[in-house]
C-alpha cells in the first residue's frame, strides 16, 4: 500500500490552493444566511425564452453540428460575432484573434500556461481577481502587487515597480490588470491611466492582459475606452465573458489576441479539453445575431442599478462610524474598508453566526494583507435581503468594534 499519497504530486499540483471564494461559500449554504459572498447574476435576468426558442431552432436545423464536436478555437460563427462586438471599439478586430473559452477562468489558465515558467514575474493591481491569483500561482509565478485608488491601478506606484525590476534586468511577463468596475473593488481604471499604462507597457516592451467581464454594466456615465482600443502595438491580450450578460451555465467566454499568440494559445487549449461546447456557442451565436444582446444588458443594468443603489443607502443607514466602502457606477461588487485594527477574517465566523457572508479582501492581495477588507456583492441577493444582509452585518461590525 501507498503510504503517502501525496509524494506522487508535481511540484505544480502541490503548489496549487483552494479558492477562498468557493470554500467560503460551502459555509453560507444554509438558508438563514444571507450571502454576499459570491459573485452570482440575479437568475431573474436570464433571457430563457429566447434562448429556449433559439435552442429548439437549432436543433431542429442544424442538431448534426450543434451536438458534435467543433473546432479548438470555437464556431466560427460566434467568433464571427465577437469580433463584431469587440470592433465596436476597434475596427481591425478579426475572428482570428478569437478563441473560445469554457468560462473566463479556462481563459486565464490558458494565458499562465502559454506565458508563465516557474518563478516568472506577473505585475498585477492589488487587490484583484481572486481566480487571477489563482490561476498565475498555479504555474508558480511570482506576483507583484501595485496599489490602486479609486481611479485604479497606480501608475506612479507601476513606473516605479518596473523601473526597479529593470535595474534588476528583471521583466514581468505580463501586466494584469481588470479595468472597469474591478472585482473586487469596483474601482474604474481612468482614462488617463489607460493611456500612461499603454505608454509604460510600451516603454518596457511588456504585454497587457485586460481582464474586462463587467465592462458593459455600467449604471451612470459614458463608457471610457477599452484598453485594447486604444493600443497601437499589439500589446494586448484581451478576456471577456458570456457569464455576467447572459447566464453563467452556457460556461462561454473569449480571449482576443494577437492572432500569432491566438494561435498558440489553440494548442494549449487542445491538451484540456479539444474545444468548447458547440451547442452553446451555436445558441450564443445566433443570440447575437439576432441582435437581442444590447437589450440583455439594458435590462440587466436596470435592475442591478436598483439593487445597487439599495445597497448604498442602507449601508450609509446601518453602518459604524469608521467603516468605509467603495461607490462603483456599475458591475456587481463593493468594497469595504473597516478601521485598521479590525480583521475581516477574524470576524467572517461572527458574521456567519449573525446570519451573513462575504469574502474576506485577503483573498484578493499577492501578499497576503489586506485583513481590514470585503467584498460584497448586490447583483445575487433580493432587494430586502440586501437591506436586512446589511443591518445584521453593521450590527455584528459595531458588536466588534
Amino acid at each position: 500500500m501507498i503510504k503517502d499519497l501525496t509524494a506522487f504530486y508535481s511540484k505544480a499540483a502541490l503548489n496549487m490552493k483552494r479558492s477562498e471564494i468557493r470554500e467560503l461559500l460551502k459555509m453560507t449554504r444554509q438558508p438563514d444566511i444571507i450571502s454576499f459572498a459570491g459573485g452570482l447574476p440575479d437568475p431573474a435576468t436570464f433571457p430563457v425564452k429566447d434562448l429556449e426558442e433559439i435552442s429548439c431552432q437549432l436543433l431542429r436545423d442544424k442538431g448534426a453540428i450543434a451536438l458534435q464536436y467543433g473546432p479548438t478555437e470555437g464556431e466560427a460563427p460566434l467568433r464571427q460575432e465577437i469580433a463584431k462586438w469587440m470592433s465596436r471599439e476597434k475596427a481591425t478586430i478579426k475572428p482570428e484573434n478569437i478563441l473560445i473559452t469554457v468560462g473566463s477562468q479556462q481563459g486565464l489558465d490558458i494565458i499562465a500556461k502559454v506565458f508563465l515558467d516557474p518563478h516568472d514575474i506577473v505585475v498585477v493591481e492589488m487587490p484583484t481577481y481572486v481566480g487571477g491569483l489563482q490561476a498565475f500561482n498555479a504555474y508558480r509565478a511570482r506576483m507583484i502587487g501595485v496599489p490602486q485608488d479609486t481611479d485604479g491601478m497606480r501608475m506612479d506606484l507601476l513606473e516605479k515597480t518596473l523601473a526597479q525590476l529593470a535595474k534588476r534586468d528583471k521583466k514581468p511577463k505580463f501586466i494584469y490588470v481588470v479595468p472597469d468596475f474591478q472585482n473586487p473593488s469596483g474601482a474604474t481604471l481612468s482614462l488617463k491611466r489607460r493611456r500612461q499604462l499603454l505608454d509604460v507597457a510600451h516603454q518596457y516592451e511588456i504585454p497587457i492582459v485586460e481582464d474586462s467581464p463587467y465592462r458593459d454594466l455600467r449604471f451612470v456615465g459614458k463608457s471610457i475606452p477599452a484598453i485594447y482600443s486604444l493600443d497601437s502595438e499589439n500589446h494586448i491580450i484581451a478576456l471577456s465573458t458570456f457569464s455576467k450578460l447572459l447566464c453563467p451555465g452556457l460556461r462561454l467566454a473569449w480571449i482576443m489576441a494577437p492572432a500569432e499568440w491566438t494561435d498558440r494559445m489553440v494548442v494549449a487549449k487542445q491538451s484540456m479539453d479539444l474545444c468548447s461546447p458547440s451547442y452553446t456557442q451555436l445558441i450564443v451565436a445566433e443570440y447575437l445575431r439576432r441582435g437581442l444582446l444590447q437589450r440583455q444588458i439594458e435590462g440587466i443594468c436596470k435592475l442591478y442599478s436598483r439593487k445597487l443603489k439599495i445597497m448604498l443607502d442602507a449601508l450609509e443607514k446601518y453602518m459604524p462610524k469608521g467603516v468605509r466602502w467603495s461607490k462603483p457606477k456599475g458591475g456587481l461588487f463593493l468594497w469595504i474598508e473597516l478601521p485598521k485594527r479590525m480583521s475581516a477574517n477574524d470576524l467572517f465566523p461572527k458574521a456567519v453566526e449573525n446570519g451573513v457572508a462575504y469574502v474576506v479582501g485577503t483573498a484578493f492581495h499577492c501578499d497576503g494583507t489586506g485583513q481590514n477588507t470585503m467584498r460584497i456583492n448586490f447583483s445575487y441577493p433580493s432587494e430586502p435581503q440586501i437591506v436586512e444582509g446589511i443591518q445584521r452585518l453593521a450590527e455584528m461590525l459595531r458588536a466588534n468594534m
